[in-house]
């Protein structure tokens, strides 16, 4: 099956926790968005992509899989 990228779905594989009486609201999705953020960085970093064009090219290789 794919994979589902709800952020939801994304906090759980990062083990990102949201305060239930943030769920779903501006702020908490915005706070959990950032640390999403902030744990891909350090991922990307590992796997030597610096800088957002790096990120780019590489999320390009992966563009027609993703249009299905």
């Amino acid at each position: 099956g794919s994979a589902i990228h709800t952020l939801d779905a994304i906090c759980e594989r990062l083990d990102i926790s949201i305060p239930a009486d943030q769920r779903h609201t501006a702020m908490g999705d915005a706070v959990a968005t950032a640390d999403a953020l902030i744990a891909m960085i350090a991922i990307f970093e590992g796997r030597g992509i610096k800088t957002c064009g790096a990120l780019q090219a590489e999320t390009n290789k992966y563009l027609r899989i993703l249009k299905g």
